[in-house]
């Protein structure tokens, strides 16, 4: 994963649409991230992704708009429609200058692949660092972020820095499953580490987890 402190204001503007580019595909679904080690119980969260946390996973606070507008200017955008945003537009929140935008922009793209996550880690949460809170990170050389809400969660950070800093006992993951945010339980894998993986050992998935899936 590459992070640049370093970027162009052209540079980061590309990279901002790209990460909106992927975070467009995940509204409107929640998704359940498994995780396990050789030998480990399941590790297991629900989250989902709504347009007012974009904005705040790059370390901006606009100025000139809230943060749905400024997802939707970029969503427009991607889609050949609008003008876009510019520098004048990316604001840096508090405790953020332009340097750690950069390095969030530059990563966040990557990151929100999730069809990817098999090259990621994730886990709960336990050590203690100077960076907002949150329940549980998922990432490897930098940390997305979420912060339990209701028995789901959501992105509440984008840190590039190792998930290592942030969580004693990471997990590989090895499934992902998706479902529309209405929808009761999950239907859908979305990913998984070997194909038929998820069919092979769904009857050993503890039954908590059993009972949010319909397959």
């Amino acid at each position: 994963m590459i992070i640049n402190s370093k970027l162009s204001d052209e540079a980061l503007l590309n990279a901002i649409y790209r990460a909106a580019s992927e975070y467009s595909n995940l509204i409107g679904n929640s998704y359940l991230i498994i995780g396990k080690n050789k030998n480990s119980n399941y590790f297991y969260f629900q989250c989902f992704f709504e347009k007012k946390h974009f904005m705040h996973l790059l370390g901006i606070d606009s100025a000139t708009m809230n943060a749905t507008e400024f997802f939707d200017k970029c969503d427009l955008y991607n889609k050949g429609e609008g003008d876009g945003i510019t520098i004048a537009d990316c604001t840096p929140s508090r405790n953020h200058n332009r340097t750690t935008i950069n390095e969030k922009c530059s990563c966040c793209a990557e990151i929100l692949h999730i069809q990817d996550a098999k090259y990621m880690k994730v886990g709960l949460k336990d050590k203690i660092s100077q960076y907002v809170d949150f329940t549980y990170g998922y990432g490897s050389d930098a940390t997305l972020g979420f912060r339990a809400q209701k028995g789901t969660s959501f992105p509440i950070t984008l840190i590039p820095r190792n998930i290592d800093e942030f969580v004693s006992k990471k997990y590989k993951i090895v499934f992902i499953l998706e479902k529309e945010t209405e929808e009761e339980k999950f239907r859908k894998v979305l990913m998984e580490v070997k194909k038929e993986l998820f069919e092979k050992l769904f009857e050993e998935l503890p039954k908590e987890m059993k009972d949010l899936i319909d397959m």
